[in-house]
């Protein structure tokens, strides 16, 4: 048997027993049921189920009707494939090697200026306002809250200089993310559980495998210093929240938990089949805890206050068509009353990529056809295409998420941006055929979609697609009644596609130049800020650009303003928005850039962040703002000194390094002061 070990915030060890709901006879009854209130389970089922809808279950019974007979297809001699199942090691490893490990997933609005004397600060560069991002960087204008090098630092801004409030050593877990909301943290992060192989000499006969936990932690700023109020555990992986008000919508996916399989004792078939005959059995034996996510809540101590399935089964739906053994989960958080699950709703799908508005909450995952055998070089045959399945809840009501629809693209989406609500539909846009497909026989165009809910479907009410034929799509962006495309290969199209009329987009402007902007931020006044790389008519990047492009006119797209930087620099704001800055007030945009320069022998490196100012849809200036050691002309530089993220409260600006935070002044960007973490 396994001995399993359990990476928590709090190091709590625990087993996956307790049970979900009523089942049938030949079901072991279930005796505990979900975290959530009474008074949040059952539904009402609509009766109109469209074909991409999903199918809600009313009960346990149903519930493991469905899975169970799927699970039984699936599983093997070492349990169920892509489902945690556990891998083999062989040489020279001891128990000691095989440690426990952590991991966790990879500012638009302006705030404040309200009467009286209160701060004037930026936020989280969103995609939507009004939706908040969590992020590793937070301010209230008071203070600046961020998680460096293992640490929550709580620094006091109301001053001169910046002050360090206090700080909170996070052990055993490497969080990423947190959202602030008053004197209260929410810290998300992912962890792992490590379950270790039994060794006979330097052979591992029975396998071992890592489960992945999602870990939040409710932190208290109130008296300066953070302390834990609470702690959540719960078994599956994070993949991004959102919060409008002080409601949190986490979504999260797990697989099958809580199995101690049998593995063949010895070679061949005859021990392979035993085992196969004796997981299936565990399977018949399962109850909703093996298929719904639980959760372990703990207090400041430790000690567990409550625990038990994320939700129950009369909360959980699944794809009419057949969609994995993987639960995706969105759970509804009330922040203003700490960490406290008040409604969770679960679909039995996979689920990568989260885009919301203020009312509604879209959960998008690929579907690969025919992939594996072209992918292994084992068939001629090419896969026959990429789609995307959207899954939309309801989050008007801050204390419920309920599903709308589903529906279905062509091709893959490349992130959030791809994913915009206007006017009650949703715009997406995607590309036909992914990069890591390689070159060979692959047609790739992009195209944009527009889907409508209509009787629990997201249906098609129009397209336009022939875009940047042999390309994929570099970054996208949503104004209002326009999207902006843009395409790479060798050059840059910046295509404009008029969404006035849903039910017939139409592709009404191109620029095409060299290089490509992987990410867009809209200025106003028609002009749209491009942050990207240069590059050669081969399409070989040459180096950060800076492009401002006048959109005024959607049939004449123009570049406007470039700034390119050297070879050898790249910014994070190419795949993380969240790192960009945006000050309207005086123009000034900022973002991390990272430059090594090889020429001549030389080991030229500089990480900081690059400061422009923007005025008329011109350039005007750019400095360079670099924190202590984040410069070296022989290599020796510290990488702790990399810019994460930028603030701006009143007349200064802060910066955020693993390092520090640096406060210079907003308009000649010169330093005022540092403070090392």
């Amino acid at each position: 048997m396994w001995n399993r070990t359990r990476t928590m915030a709090t190091a709590v060890a625990v087993a996956i027993i307790a049970a979900a709901c009523t089942s049938t006879a030949s079901t072991p009854t279930t005796t505990r049921g979900s975290i959530l209130p009474p008074t949040t389970t059952g539904r009402t089922v609509n009766a109109v189920l469209a074909s991409n809808a999903l199918v809600p279950f009313d009960a346990c019974e149903p519930f493991l009707d469905h899975i169970i007979p799927h699970a039984l297809e699936q599983v093997g001699p070492y349990g169920l494939d892509g489902y945690g199942t556990p891998w083999m090691w062989r040489g020279g490893f001891a128990i000691d090697d095989v440690a426990a490990t952590t991991a966790a997933p990879a500012l638009e609005g302006d705030r404040g200026g309200g009467a009286g004397s209160a701060p004037t600060y930026s936020g989280t560069n969103l995609q939507e306002v009004g939706v908040d991002e969590p992020d590793l960087v937070k301010t209230d204008g008071e203070r600046i809250v961020a998680l460096a090098e293992g640490r929550l630092v709580v620094v006091d801004v109301t001053g001169d200089a910046p002050k360090m409030a206090g700080s909170l050593r996070l052990d055993e877990i490497y969080a990423t993310d947190m959202f602030l909301s008053g004197d209260r943290v929410l810290l998300m992060a992912s962890a792992w559980s490590t379950v270790y192989p039994v060794f006979e000499g330097d052979v591992a006969y029975n396998p071992g495998y890592n489960s992945p936990t999602l870990q939040l932690i409710e932190v208290s700023i109130a008296d300066g210093d953070p302390e834990i109020v609470r702690t959540m555990s719960i078994d599956g992986q994070y993949i991004s929240a959102r919060m409008v008000d002080e409601t949190v919508r986490l979504v999260m996916t797990s697989g099958p938990v809580g199995f101690a399989w049998q593995f063949p004792e010895g070679s061949g078939l005859k021990a392979e089949r035993a085992a196969i005959d004796a997981n299936k059995e565990l399977i018949r034996n399962s109850t909703a805890e093996n298929w719904i996510p639980y959760v372990l809540v703990m207090d400041a101590d430790g000690d567990v206050v409550d625990e038990g399935t994320l939700f129950d089964c009369d909360r959980a739906n699944h794809p009419k068509e057949y969609s994995g053994l993987n639960m995706l989960s969105v759970a509804t958080i009330d922040l203003e009353s700490g960490l406290d699950v008040v409604d969770a709703t679960g679909v039995l799908a996979t689920g990568d990529t989260v885009y919301a508005s203020t009312t509604s909450l879209y959960v998008a995952t690929q579907q690969w056809r025919f992939w594996g055998p072209a992918q292994a070089g084992e068939s001629d045959e090419l896969p026959d295409g990429v789609t995307t399945d959207i899954h939309q809840f309801d989050i008007s009501d801050p204390t419920r998420a309920t599903y709308v629809a589903s529906g279905q693209i062509d091709g893959y989406l490349l992130n959030q941006f791809a994913m915009s609500e206007f006017g009650g539909r949703l715009r997406t846009a995607s590309t036909t055929s992914p990069s890591w497909w390689g070159g060979g026989g692959f047609e790739t165009e992009s195209l944009v979609t527009v889907l409508e809910p209509r009787n629990g479907e997201l249906v098609e009410v129009g397209r336009v697609d022939g875009l940047g034929e042999t390309e994929r799509i570099f970054s996208v962006r949503f104004v209002e009644d326009v999207a902006y495309v843009v395409t790479f290969r060798q050059t840059d199209p910046l295509y404009t596609v008029d969404l006035s009329d849903p039910t017939n987009p139409e592709v009404v402007g191109e620029l095409k130049i060299l290089g490509y902007s992987a990410y867009l931020h809209p200025l106003g006044d028609g002009l749209i800020l491009g942050v990207g790389q240069d590059a050669t008519k081969q399409g070989r990047v040459q180096g950060s650009q800076v492009s401002v492009f006048d959109v005024s006119d959607p049939a004449e797209p123009v570049r406007v303003a470039k700034l390119t930087l050297d070879e050898g620099s790249s910014s994070s704001v190419e795949w993380d928005h969240r790192a960009f800055l945006y000050w309207a007030e005086t123009g000034l945009a900022v973002m991390p850039v990272q430059q090594w320069n090889w020429d001549d022998g030389k080991d030229d490196v500089w990480v900081g962040a690059l400061a422009v100012t923007i005025d008329d849809g011109d350039i005007h200036s750019d400095q360079r703002i670099i924190h202590p050691g984040g410069q070296s002309d022989d290599g020796n530089w510290d990488w702790r000194a990399q810019i994460l993220r930028s603030v701006v409260v009143d007349d200064a600006i802060y910066t955020i390094s693993a390092k520090g935070v640096q406060k210079s002044n907003l308009d000649s960007l010169n330093e005022e002061a540092w403070l090392e973490f």
